[in-house]
């Protein structure tokens, strides 16, 4: 609902001097709203990167540390209750899309369309893919990321290969963990658990506390709904990509590659399945030319298949 309608339900709450507010919407027990519209009200914020999915990162969690298929970690944590019996919107992305979009709106002043946004989930990610980011000092996250670039705003949703010494690589099971970059403040972060019924709790009753402390007047958040198109093509941003080929004939695709890209990180693992395979990270380009190659090597005849394509945070 804050997603969708925040603009709407800020502006009547501003009509008739009463506060709305939404601290569980993002984040669950952890303060973000606030801090973002009060203590860092100083600052241009100037990008959001944050795992605000407690379900999925229990998910990679197992995965990366415990050697699970994503199909056996999926189960487990239906077992567990961290997620539901259709676990759609937490594992293919829309809730952790939604929370972006709000920080976004929050942070920038304008609405911020979450159907606009670029999701992808965490449903694609093999254990293979967990080796070879292990391979290159990484792990995988399924990261909301807002950044301002010009005047425009670029978010998204998406797996990434992130480094360990990442300050959200060591963000595990159930927990999220938020990082915000101000120009002067720097990075700061936010830590806790996402979800669950205490620290949902625990956020909602602090709202409440706070309407009564203010229950005569409007001192609260806003931001507007706008025609302006101001949220960058996803295709226009620039990216790495980590990229698994199935071919029979490796050393035609690594030419083929070398073309494309320029120079390229090659990757290998010990591991039957990778036998056949072709691994390697891109350089940064923006993202409708790195489609566009690997649309250009998808269709050569030695190619069985794209197996992964994954994002790479190289910073």
């Amino acid at each position: 609902m804050v997603a969708a309608y925040g603009a709407e339900l800020l502006a009547i709450a501003k009509e008739k001097n009463i506060n709305y507010l939404f601290e569980a919407s993002v984040g669950g027990g952890i303060p973000i709203i606030r801090p973002l519209n009060q203590c860092l009200a100083a600052n241009e914020i100037t990008e959001i990167v944050g795992i605000l999915n407690g379900t999925t990162n229990y998910i990679l969690t197992q995965m990366i540390k415990e050697g699970q298929s994503f199909e056996d970690a999926l189960k487990d944590a239906q077992a567990k209750g961290y997620a539901e019996r259709n676990p759609a919107a937490d594992i293919e992305g829309h809730d952790a899309c939604r929370k972006i979009a709000i920080l976004s709106s929050l942070v920038f002043g304008k609405q911020v369309d979450y159907s606009k946004l670029y999701t992808e989930g965490i449903t694609k990610i093999k254990l293979e893919d967990v080796e070879y980011a292990k391979k290159i000092g990484k792990v995988i996250k399924l990261l909301g990321i807002s950044k301002k670039i010009g005047d425009k705003v670029y978010a998204r949703v998406s797996p990434v290969m992130i480094s360990k010494d990442h300050p959200l690589a060591g963000v595990e099971d159930v927990f999220n963990g938020i990082l915000v970059k101000g120009d002067a403040i720097g990075d700061v972060m936010f830590y806790g658990r996402g979800a669950g019924k205490l620290p949902t709790a625990s956020a909602v009753v602090a709202d409440i506390i706070d309407i009564v402390r203010n229950i005569d007047r409007n001192n609260r958040f806003i931001w507007v709904k706008t025609d302006d198109e101001f949220i960058l093509d996803h295709a226009e941003a620039e990216t790495s990509y980590f990229v698994r080929v199935k071919t029979s004939e490796k050393a035609s695709v690594i030419n083929e590659v070398n073309k494309l890209f320029g120079s390229c990180n090659f990757i290998s693992i010990e591991s039957p399945a990778a036998a056949d395979e072709v691994a390697f990270i891109t350089p940064v380009r923006k993202e409708k030319e790195l489609q566009s190659a690997l649309e250009h090597i998808n269709h050569m005849n030695c190619v069985n298949s794209i197996y992964s394509i994954i994002r790479v945070d190289e910073e």
